[in-house]
């Protein structure tokens, strides 16, 4: 029985890289953000729903890159969205038939944060009984 499973040497490996080399994907956020900020206090939202990525549990810092410059913050991805998934997942034997994963596109179809959905499915993504992807999931889930 193949699953995803969590590799932390992958996920020291890529912490440790220059920050230049692991930016992607930027996004403002208003006003200075200290070290060690809980951003749960005002994204609240992203810790609750029907599932919440494990990830949750960890600094924000391990999948976003903050840089302050004056009163602004810059939030980036750690690793480009097509690779930040397989920095702490690695890809069962069921996956590789699964074209979006195949492609790094997982966060096309799962919130990388929390869903209403199982699986982190985002709301307009495909749910498709029975295929390799369901009985994976199934299995995952377990």
């Amino acid at each position: 029985m193949s699953k995803i499973r969590y590799m932390p040497g992958l996920l020291i490996g890529f912490l440790l890289l220059p920050a230049g080399a692991r930016q992607a994907s930027a996004g403002e956020h208003p006003g200075i953000l200290v070290k060690d900020a809980d951003c749960s206090s005002c994204h609240a939202d992203k810790t609750r729903g029907k599932s919440v990525h494990s990830a949750m549990a960890m600094p924000c810092i391990v999948c976003h890159l903050a840089k302050t410059q004056g009163d602004m913050t810059t939030l980036n991805l750690a690793l480009p969205k097509e690779q930040i998934c397989s920095a702490c997942h690695q890809t069962s034997t069921e996956l590789p038939k699964h074209s979006p994963v195949v492609k790094g596109q997982c966060v096309d179809c799962h919130d990388a944060h929390r869903s209403s959905r199982r699986w982190l499915l985002r709301e307009q993504a495909e749910y498709h009984p029975g295929s390799s992807v369901s009985r994976h999931h199934k299995q995952i889930a377990n």
